[in-house]
């Protein structure tokens, strides 16, 4: 059977979502406390991967079982429950439920969306969730360069050097900065992203707000297609996955 869970998890204490060999993920938790409860040997696939200390208020993800081989469990319902009663407080897993024997958590997806915290209060409550920053940037003049996302097709500028991406085509459909309590928000959202992408655009648009570029010289440097040319990524910590949507579900 397979199952969809619809998760959140605390980016910190992990070294990202993707399992690796000798680091602890949220992938590797996942699959390690599933295995256990349902008794049998369970590998999940994401909605996509986020790097060390990247959060996520929503993700999916989707594995295959055999309930009749004696797992315990009784229902999705219950699954939930146990679910989270063995995993660590940093993982919530909000719903399970069964789909089509073709349905994908990745491919299926049709956007992802992402914010980025940007704190300049000096609140000791954003210390661990948000990226710290001495004074606050000019909105306006990262609004105006965050507006040049949406014509944009090749994010090449934007993807960390070395990646295994076949493609660096993505569709940007919104990117918006928006002041909130003790706050700035970066709101971006497109049909798939690079690795790296969020935070090296909000690195980028940053070196705007604050006066060293102007809008100009970031599209000037975007087209150029260098990840060098533009600014220092963003740190992990302020960056969330907030939605992944799907056509048919």
């Amino acid at each position: 059977m397979r199952t969809l869970l619809r998760l959140a998890y605390d980016g910190a204490p992990f070294c990202g979502w993707q399992i690796q060999p000798m680091d602890r993920t949220v992938q590797g938790d996942l699959d390690d406390a599933l295995s256990k409860l349902l008794r049998q040997p369970i590998q999940t696939m994401g909605a996509g991967r986020t790097d060390t200390g990247v959060h996520a208020k929503e993700m999916y993800v989707h594995f295959d079982w055999a309930p009749e081989q004696g797992s315990g469990v009784e229902n999705l319902d219950q699954l939930v429950h146990r679910l989270n009663r063995f995993l660590d407080p940093a993982i919530r897993i909000y719903e399970a439920r069964e789909v089509t024997s073709d349905w994908h958590a990745r491919f299926d997806a049709t956007s992802r969306s992402y914010e980025y915290i940007l704190c300049a209060s000096g609140s000791p409550f954003w210390r661990e969730n948000a990226w710290m920053v001495e004074r606050i940037p000019n909105v306006t003049q990262m609004n105006a360069a965050a507006k040049l996302l949406l014509a944009e097709t090749d994010f090449a500028s934007f993807c960390k050097a070395g990646s295994d991406n076949k493609t660096t085509i993505c569709t940007v459909t919104h990117a918006e900065w928006v002041s909130e309590v003790g706050v700035l928000v970066f709101h971006i959202t497109a049909d798939r992203f690079l690795r790296n992408m969020v935070r090296a655009i909000v690195g980028s648009l940053y070196e705007v707000g604050r006066g060293k570029w102007t809008v100009d010289d970031f599209k000037a440097r975007m087209a150029e297609k260098n990840r060098g040319a533009m600014g220092t990524s963003a740190p992990a910590q302020g960056l969330y996955l907030t939605q992944v949507t799907y056509n048919n579900l």
